[in-house]
């Protein structure tokens, strides 16, 4: 007999198959080995976040940055954030504030938040992530991946023209930092504001509010029942950075206290947990 020089067709389609069934087994080992290592990097963005905070607040005598600094073109900031102003009125929202202490714009942004919305685009059309809108660093500050706890870590005042000014509050003044949220994943979605369109995707956001402010009248997928917390690998879990700098991954359902009256259900937010 001849010496055979190639594969039988039954060879070729038997390694065929085999390769297939090793695609269909290590395919989806890949995919979670890919999001857990995005999951890794969306945790440390928090914990980079929470300890520039911390950094903030040493230089601040202890007092916790304001979720938006309102300003004026003549702001330090306008010179750097040029396109988080318009005309003479300029919306810093707190990842500009703390920049000067993470040095790094990214880490603001969870690998998983990649999406956008007309919603947030300039009159040419430029979305949340392109650097050349006119409303580039604006977005940047509002729209953030991971949200502040806004409504214990500020005193708010509205001003004249419906504003809210936002003023950060003493650190010292709350009892238990370890047990009280300061950042976690968020989303803008289903956010309404007057005369601008509802937001539709699941951008990230500024803000997360405590319990007592989730929205009963709407249920979940509508972002505003559980006060715009948002988890980008669990629909039930956040990544949450402590006002102390730390940060764990935990259940939406714990961050809502046992309890009957607000200051109980809210304790995990407004400092009093004990």
């Amino acid at each position: 007999m001849g010496k055979r020089n190639g594969f039988t067709l039954i060879e070729l389609l038997v390694v065929i198959a085999i390769i297939a069934i090793l695609a269909a087994i290590l395919f989806p080992v890949f995919a979670q080995a890919k999001m857990a290592a995005k999951k890794t990097s969306s945790i440390s963005n928090v914990k980079q976040s929470a300890l520039a905070a911390v950094l903030y607040m040493g230089d601040y005598d202890d007092t916790i940055p304001p979720m938006i600094r309102n300003g004026t073109p003549s702001d330090p900031l306008a010179g750097t954030y040029p396109t988080a102003c318009f005309g003479t009125y300029c919306r810093f929202g707190y990842p500009l504030l703390l920049m000067p202490y993470s040095k790094n714009e990214q880490m603001f942004y969870c690998p998983t938040d990649t999406a956008d919305d007309p919603t947030l685009a300039d009159a040419q059309g430029r979305g949340r992530f392109d650097r050349n809108s006119s409303y580039y660093w604006y977005n940047f500050g509002h729209y953030a991946s991971y949200g502040f706890n806004r409504r214990y870590l500020n005193d708010i005042q509205v001003g004249s023209m419906g504003a809210f000014t936002y003023f950060g509050k003493s650190a010292t003044a709350l009892g238990s930092p370890a047990s009280t949220v300061m950042f976690a994943e968020a989303s803008g979605k289903d956010v309404y504001s007057p005369g601008r369109p509802v937001v539709k995707n699941p951008i990230g956001y500024h803000r997360v509010d405590a319990p007592s402010f989730w929205d009963a009248t709407v249920t979940f997928p509508d972002a505003r029942s559980q006060g715009q917390l948002w988890g980008r690998f669990d629909p039930k879990r956040v990544v949450v950075g402590w006002l102390d700098g730390h940060v764990k991954y935990t259940s939406i359902g714990k961050l809502k206290a046992p309890g009957t009256t607000v200051e109980e259900i809210d304790r995990y937010w407004n400092g009093l947990d004990q």
